[in-house]
């Protein structure tokens, strides 16, 4: 099978606007997105950068993202673990922590995308320190 057209697209967008590689990793009706060395809010975790992963399926943009994953160190710098991110979850032959922050609001497919995704995941780790 092949990865969404839209997918694709969107990928390499978000490489660019972030500067960072984007990786498309496909697992039967999954689409593992992994973003590399993302930044994290300066000081505020014990690493200040992180892989982190998106999960998509082959009806992107037509089923939501939700929630995301980075690596398992991603800790407040005082070493206590954010809320709703206590689990770890084996994907793409990796350990990931799940960061279960959801959205709380509309998917719309026109508009929302891994750009979109990817400003929810920074703005929740900027309220999260807060």
């Amino acid at each position: 099978m092949t990865v969404p057209a839209d997918l694709v697209d969107d990928a390499a967008e978000l490489a660019d606007v972030i500067k960072r590689p984007v990786d498309l990793i496909e697992l039967g009706q999954q689409i593992f997105v992994v973003l590399r060395e993302v930044p994290l809010p300066a000081g505020a975790y014990k690493v200040e950068r992180s892989d982190a992963l998106f999960i998509a399926d082959r009806q992107y943009r037509c089923s939501a993202l939700d929630m995301f994953w980075t690596e398992i160190q991603v800790v407040r710098a005082d070493g206590t673990v954010p809320d709703n991110a206590e689990q770890i979850e084996q994907y793409v032959e990796r350990s990931w922590r799940r960061f279960s922050w959801h959205r709380n609001g509309v998917w719309n497919p026109s508009r929302n995308g891994l750009i979109d995704h990817y400003e929810f995941m920074q703005d929740r780790f900027a309220k999260d320190v807060a």
